[in-house]
């Protein structure tokens, strides 16, 4: 039996909340994506209507941080924006991921 698409995004999550580079998190959320297609290979649409959630969720996420680096102290400035950076990354995978669905 398949793991909820919540329990595949767990250590991703988890990754970003630690804060690690970009090229990390695209690496893991490849990692995932790669999971999903296996799994929903002859059911393309909710493959794409778990990348449209993700999507929805990063992207959401994002503005929320933009937000937070325009308020943002100057000594706070760069962390955000390499966290915001990470989550940039996780979803250009997801985006590219959609387009190629």
């Amino acid at each position: 039996m398949s793991r909820s698409p919540a329990a595949d995004l767990a250590p991703l999550i988890k990754l970003l909340q630690a804060g690690v580079s970009p090229n990390r998190a695209a690496t893991e959320i490849s990692r995932v994506l790669a999971i999903w297609t296996a799994e929903l290979k002859d059911d393309s649409e909710q493959l794409q209507e778990r990348l449209s959630g993700l999507a929805e969720q990063m992207t959401a996420g994002i503005e929320e941080m933009h937000e937070g680096i325009a308020e943002a102290s100057d000594k706070g400035k760069p962390t955000l924006r390499r966290i915001l950076a990470t989550h940039e990354a996780v979803l250009d995978v997801v985006r590219k991921a959609q387009e190629a669905g």
